[in-house]
């Protein structure tokens, strides 16, 4: 290969990293956002709990927010540029994780948020499919499968050849593996609790060291995409 087309291959590769950062750091984070989501509903019957506060509430409606507009916007704005079009069990994968953002995104946005409480939360349907089944193990699968078609497209599937993107991508799947039996134990408690949601602050702190590790994460995406 001459040195001209192997600096063209890798300056591609190079923003096709770019490109799955910026949607993983915006996608990402969903999971989290939709379990802050469900706990808070699970506790609006429950007078004195509150482990997931305003200012934490508006952050996961922001992050949702972020994640349904990338989501929304993937195949146009991030992989168009690029030729690149999504097998089609990715892009079905990728329809379903949208509508499903879209339809939390529809109840947060209603809601309006100060610094003591969140006013106007209406949920609609059934939360616990939403927020568990739907976003955050749906998201989870959607985000893994997207790394590794990623990482099949600039050929860094050889373990010799696995960068930082690996590393991340690898950091992902072990979150979204925790965020799948977090939203399992959420939906059991669910049913067992009943809407008053009581004996839901274990799952709530296993959440609220999740939203950390996303948080970090998404710091090293936007990091390494600034730095490439």
């Amino acid at each position: 290969m001459s040195s001209k087309r192997r600096h063209a291959r890798d300056t591609e590769e190079r923003s096709l990293d770019r490109t799955l950062h910026d949607v993983l750091s915006k996608i990402a984070p969903t999971r989290v956002a939709a379990l802050q989501v469900l706990i808070h509903h699970m506790e609006a019957d429950n007078e004195g709990a509150q482990n997931v506060s305003p200012a934490e509430f508006a952050e996961a409606a922001s992050r949702l927010r972020d994640g349904f507009v990338a989501a929304r916007d993937l195949e146009g704005t991030y992989l168009a540029p690029h030729e690149v079009v999504l097998p089609e069990g990715l892009s079905k994968s990728l329809v379903e994780i949208t509508s499903a953002l879209a339809d939390l995104v529809g109840i947060t946005d209603r809601c309006s948020v100060s610094e003591d409480a969140v006013k106007g939360f209406r949920p609609s349907g059934n939360m616990y499919d939403l927020c568990c089944t739907r976003v955050a193990k749906g998201v989870s699968a959607f985000s893994a499968e997207l790394g590794a078609f990623f990482l099949e497209l600039t050929d860094k599937g050889k373990a010799d050849e696995m960068d930082h993107t690996s590393s991340i991508a690898m950091e992902i799947g072990k979150i979204g593996r925790v965020i799948n039996m977090v939203a399992t134990n959420a939906s059991i408690e669910a049913a067992r609790a009943g809407d008053a949601g009581k004996g839901f602050t274990v799952i709530a702190d296993e959440v609220k060291v999740l939203s950390s590790r996303v948080s970090s994460l998404s710091v090293s995406l936007t990091d390494r995409s600034n730095v490439n």
